[in-house]
């Protein structure tokens, strides 16, 4: 039996023996608040005590239930003292018969409990009676002064001692309760309110420890759990070293759970598990919630109703890290560093593998691997927004992965393949008529970027003016010289005296062997614009309507224009190079 509830007895039963003697002069709840107190200050005693001291509190209590208040009422009310002293005399005996208090110090620890709890009540009646009921307080203090002699003659020598114990102590433990009732009650808002003003603030620490452990009696797991405030509410806090074990706190909630647009309404079916596969927030709905220690509910459910309504986000763990791999066809890379790490874990088991946390990389790896299923593989290979060189690459990859088959992804760090296979479907779309031909048309599209250090954009379609701009241009780049033929040519240059004296010598066409010169070719060529210079050479050309020719020259003056055609001689050919003579160059 917890001495807090005998404590609640004794203080309703000596209220309700005084009320009808005394009901306007007492404050029914600061006597129950004092009689409370000190009972409660008896618990650590009583937890800690000696077998030999032990004795029946539920026999205790019987007794104060069924026949204490009458003898209470005698020992207070009666008008004889000789009634007085044999009603607590009674109380006393009963209380350690009842108790089945068999040692001289279990008795006692019955004795003084009675004894300095009817003196409590009494002293508080004490207090608050007035001048014209101070006979009936008189004849009390009578009492307890006549008490103990005849006590002592008519008991044995153990109850001797218990009573002189009691006595003794009484003193104390009243001088104790006086000292409370007079500045106010150890705990009320204006006794600590008193000690805070005056700057003691480690006694009203030590005052709010004290009312905790005082309450904690009256929690319903008390010695395992009692009572704490936690920010502003009060909850159960364990308080003995098995009481997590005996009761653990967990709390119980019935709502809604989901991870991404999914929702769980399938028992067979691991919300943690899902989320954790597919790498969802698994986000749970409260609509009910309940704080339990162990299975019996807690009898603070504060805690439990913050989550009513609300909304709890569980994260799962992350997948392994990326580790870096190269992608091979037969022994060829064709991918020196790509990231892969495991993107999903479908319901199926099928891991999802892929790079796409590699922002780095326009293309994007996804192997679909089963371990129960590890000769069924599923390898997909998309590019976005690539340059020329990785989509050259790429088409390259394709090419080779669809003749050869054989694709190894190899793990850096392990120096190992991390899978390998035969790829017998793949799947590419090309603009072109064939892969090659795309192949052919980026070689050509990256060699004009390095080579001039410009950047072409393509996209969408690509006309034949712009298909043929790309392979003049990257013949000249390829080769030393592009040969091709002519019918006419027209040069348009500024009369001098070195023309003149060149012109006086030809007296019949004569053909001109290698005649060269420099051009400057303006590109504007898929949103890239730059001009490089090449050099044209004819290897037979020969210079018509000279007649005509030397009767202008005769006529124009030095500095004038002049344009003079030429047609082929015995050979039609020509060539064009980007390698310019340097001496040519120079007078260009």
């Amino acid at each position: 039996m917890k001495m807090g509830l005998v404590g609640e007895y004794i203080a309703g039963l000596g209220l309700d023996a005084a009320k009808q003697y005394m009901e306007s002069k007492i404050d029914e709840h600061k006597l129950k608040c004092a009689l409370k107190e000190y009972i409660e200050s008896e618990r650590k005693y009583n937890d800690i005590c000696t077998m030999a001291e032990e004795c029946d509190f539920q026999g205790l209590v019987e007794y104060i239930t069924q026949e204490l208040l009458d003898d209470v009422e005698n020992r207070f009310f009666a008008v004889s003292a000789n009634d007085r002293r044999k009603a607590h005399e009674e109380i006393i005996s009963k209380a350690v018969v009842y108790s089945k208090a068999s040692t001289t110090e279990s008795k006692k620890r019955v004795s003084r409990l009675i004894a300095i709890s009817l003196e409590i009540v009494r002293q508080f009646f004490k207090k608050k009676i007035v001048a014209s009921d101070y006979l009936l307080a008189a004849e009390i203090v009578d009492a307890v002064n006549e008490k103990i002699a005849p006590v002592v003659k008519s008991s044995t020598s153990v109850m001797q001692n218990t009573v002189l114990d009691s006595k003794k102590e009484l003193s104390n433990q009243l001088d104790m309760v006086k000292q409370s009732i007079e500045n106010g009650f150890l705990y009320s808002v204006e006794n600590m309110s008193q000690i805070a003003a005056s700057g003691q603030y480690s006694q009203v620490e030590k005052n709010l420890r004290k009312l905790l452990v005082g309450i904690s009696v009256e929690h319903p797991f008390y010695p395992d759990y009692g009572f704490t405030f936690d920010g502003n509410i009060l909850k159960s806090t364990p308080l003995s070293e098995v009481a997590q074990q005996k009761y653990p706190a967990r709390l119980n909630f019935k709502g809604t759970i989901r991870a991404g647009s999914h929702y769980f309404n399938d028992a067979s079916v691991n919300p943690m598990d899902y989320a954790y596969r597919h790498q969802l927030k698994l986000v749970m709905s409260i609509d009910e919630a309940v704080k339990l220690l162990g299975n019996r509910p807690d009898p603070i459910q504060t805690e439990a109703k913050q989550y009513i309504g609300k909304e709890i986000i569980a994260i799962p763990p992350e997948f392994p890290e990326a580790f870096p791999c190269s992608i091979k066809v037969g022994e060829k890379t064709y991918f020196d560093y790509i990231l892969l790490r495991t993107e999903e874990i479908l319901d199926d088991g099928t891991y999802v593998i892929g790079n796409k946390e590699q922002t780095n990389s326009a293309i994007y790896f996804e192997i679909k691997v089963n371990p129960q299923n590890p000769q069924k593989e599923d390898f997909k290979v998309n590019i976005a927004n690539a340059n020329n060189h990785e989509l050259l690459n790429y088409a390259k990859f394709m090419d080779e992965l669809a003749q050869v088959k054989d694709l190894h992804i190899y793990a850096l760090n392990a120096k190992k393949d991390f899978i390998a296979g035969i790829i017998n479907s793949v799947n590419y779309e090309t603009g072109f008529e064939s892969i090659s031909e795309e192949i052919d048309f980026l070689k050509r599209v990256c060699a004009i970027e390095d080579y001039f250090h410009v950047e072409l954009n393509i996209s969408g379609d690509i006309n034949e003016e712009e298909y043929h701009c790309v392979f003049r241009i990257s013949e000249l780049i390829f080769n030393d010289e592009v040969d091709s033929t002519w019918k006419e040519v027209s040069f348009t240059g500024v009369l001098g005296k070195e023309f003149r004296k060149q012109l006086e010598k030809l007296n019949t066409p004569t053909p001109i062997v290698m005649l060269s010169y420099v051009g400057i070719c303006d590109v504007n060529l898929f949103g890239a614009e730059f001009e490089f210079k090449y050099m044209r050479t004819y290897k037979c050309a020969v210079m018509q309507e000279l007649n005509r020719i030397k009767r202008l020259v005769s006529c124009l003056e030095d500095g004038d224009p002049i344009k003079i055609k030429f047609a082929p001689g015995e050979d039609n050919s020509a060539f064009d190079t980007l390698h310019i003579p340097e001496k040519i160059e120079q007078d260009t």
